[in-house]
């Protein structure tokens, strides 16, 4: 610790983009729901029918971990 320095980061900006590339992976995964649903869902179906899945990989990145970022 004796020679760490602190360097200042944009938390905000960071989380930003974190949160939009794990909702861009939450979109690929959905569409992947939607397309093996055997049922006939609709090209909707990605963001009513599993949506929730964008949801939940999106905040996935809010979530605090120790040393995040490093």
């Amino acid at each position: 610790m004796a020679g760490e320095h602190f360097e200042r980061r944009d938390a905000i900006g960071q989380g930003v983009k974190g949160s939009l590339i794990m909702g861009g992976v939450g979109s690929i995964m959905s569409g992947v729901q939607n397309s093996l649903a055997k049922q006939n869902i609709g090209a909707l179906g990605v963001l009513t029918r599993t949506g929730g899945t964008i949801a939940i990989f999106g905040m996935s990145n809010a979530m605090p971990t120790e040393n995040a970022g490093d």
